[in-house]
């Protein structure tokens, strides 16, 4: 999930009450064309009914529009929301109501902090994120990503119903609370039954900046669904953490991750590196798979890593690229993909 917002700073005196004295509502999208070597339309690697990695180019396209509200009631305390088009029915919260919140976000704030509901960071990766380095097209699978226990989602593919994919984990309700360049933030799942807590600094250091972020989240057990079994993943603990800065037009980051169950456990490094030449900038990041035991025994040692970059058109148009090389495992074919286009923000 490509949403790493850091907890907002107080805004406003303690008080829910009054009514909404400012509205404010507003568009937004973004669009992709170009072309795909080796993966579908998302992304992701484009594999034959073997599970191959194919080679094969494509066109590959994509527009999104949504919206942001917001409001503020007669004491100062902010409010909002926001959703895509196409996750409207999510943002309902399921038919029977059961299911919950599972796309869009709705928050208030105020001096005492922000609490944001629906499909939003939980608090380990709110303040731990993603590599940084990646400027491709489509995001070529979003390998870049942590991978985060609390977000439901796995190496690459929020939906992959496996060790690394809760699918109980969203809707999450957090609490942020920033000052002075620290921050905290708390969080849990619908269910209220997995916790996450996460903190971090950020700041100016020797002409450039610094951030640290650490993440703790503790899950509860689990079903999964593949075809007609359903397996339970016992619950357990994940630790990340991320150092990074910028100095000038260069930027690095590096994040560590931590997973361990009664079924199985894995541990990732990854840096990401960027730099900034005018309208053109450059990037690259690399994850391994340093530890993987049990159940994830045939991950030890997988690899990841990328090259990407991107050229700025000017008025939300940018032309975008990348090449990388995905997870190698002992039951996934590693395979090499590419992209490049224009990608749009409106």
């Amino acid at each position: 999930m490509k949403k790493v917002l850091f907890a907002s700073s107080a805004l406003a005196a303690l008080a829910i009450g009054g009514a909404a004295s400012a509205q404010g509502i507003s568009l937004f999208g973004t669009a992709r064309l170009g072309l795909g070597y080796g993966i579908n339309n998302d992304g992701t690697v484009d594999r034959d009914a073997d599970g191959s990695p194919t080679d094969d180019m494509h066109a590959v396209s994509r527009v999104r529009f949504g919206v942001n509200m917001t409001g503020e009631t007669n004491s100062g305390i902010t409010f909002g929301a926001t959703i895509r088009a196409d996750n409207a029915i999510g943002g309902n919260g399921g038919a029977e109501n059961h299911i919950g919140q599972t796309a869009g976000e709705v928050f208030v704030s105020g001096s005492f902090g922000t609490l944001t509901y629906g499909d939003t960071n939980a608090a380990d990766e709110q303040w731990v994120g993603d590599l940084i380095g990646d400027y491709s097209l489509t995001g070529l699978g979003d390998l870049d990503e942590t991978v985060f226990l609390s977000n439901g989602g796995g190496f690459g593919n929020d939906n992959t119903n496996d060790f690394f994919s809760d699918p109980e984990a969203r809707p999450t309700v957090r609490y942020d609370f920033e000052i002075a360049g620290f921050g905290l933030s708390l969080s849990a799942n619908k269910d209220l039954n997995s916790y996450g807590v996460g903190g971090g600094y950020a700041g100016n250091f020797g002409g450039g900046t610094f951030n640290i972020g650490l993440g703790y989240y503790d899950y509860t057990e689990f079903d999964i669904i593949s075809g007609t079994t359903i397996d339970t993943v016992p619950g357990g603990k994940q630790y990340s953490a991320v150092i990074g800065g910028t100095f000038g037009d260069y930027g690095a980051n590096v994040i560590y991750d931590n997973a361990d169950s009664d079924g199985a456990d894995f541990s990732t490094l990854g840096i990401g590196l960027t730099a900034g030449f005018g309208d053109f900038d450059l990037g690259a990041w690399y994850r391994q798979v340093i530890d993987a035991g049990g159940a994830l025994d045939g991950w030890d040692g997988a690899d990841a890593y990328a090259f990407t970059g991107q050229y700025d058109l000017g008025g939300g148009a940018t032309v975008n690229g990348g090449v990388e090389w995905t997870y190698d495992t002992d039951d996934i074919e590693g395979a090499t993909v590419a992209d490049f286009g224009i990608s749009m923000a409106f």
